[in-house]
């Protein structure tokens, strides 16, 4: 074999060695095009995987406020563009990768906003129940307090005639009564808004 090396001309077998490392570079490159189409494959599954997971996290949220109902909206169509986009062009993937961390982001800040209006709406049902807890309990006393009044008058014109001067004192009483259950329903209703 050396000999036939030997034998050739010495520009053939450079000529040879320039072919050769032309080829073995092909190869390389050709070799690295397959690993970076294998590593572009691989990543653009696990996009595909991140963005389904995402959309199944989506689909459990509640929707509570109309701006969230339209971000779903747009989060829809901007996965769809995302997913297209990934599968057309790898070399999009960084850019792609950040925008769908954002809308982790965003998810995560709607996800937050939603669970806030639900406790908030939770504890103004709660402050609603006591206030008509207590507007009953109210109600009744001004109702027991009327009957006695009324009670006290009739005893007052059966036996009492004498003593017709506690007439307007009882009216006075009367209608303190019925200026505090006023003051006490507007209260009432105010403190409901």
């Amino acid at each position: 074999m050396e000999d036939i090396k030997g034998a050739q001309d010495p520009e053939d077998a450079a000529m040879g060695e320039e072919e050769y490392e032309k080829i073995v570079d092909e190869l390389r490159g050709f070799n690295e095009f397959q690993n970076t189409k294998t590593f572009l494959e691989a990543e653009n599954s696990r996009l595909k995987n991140e963005i389904d997971a995402m959309t199944a996290e989506l689909e459990g949220i509640s929707i509570a406020m109309s701006s969230v109902e339209a971000y779903m909206v747009s989060y829809g169509s901007r996965t769809r563009k995302c997913v297209e986009n990934i599968e057309k062009t790898g070399p999009k993937r960084d850019v792609l990768t950040a925008e769908i961390s954002d809308l982790r982001l965003k998810v995560k800040a709607a996800t937050k906003d939603v669970e806030s209006t639900l406790n908030l709406t939770n504890m103004l049902k709660d402050e609603l129940n006591q206030i008509e807890a207590e507007k009953k309990i109210v109600a009744k006393r001004l109702d027991d307090i009327n009957i006695g009044l009324q009670q006290i008058s009739s005893d007052k014109d059966v036996k009492f005639p004498h003593l017709k001067r506690y007439d307007g004192m009882f009216k006075q009483i009367h209608n303190v009564f019925m200026e505090t259950q006023n003051r006490m329903e507007v209260s009432l209703m105010l403190k409901g808004r």
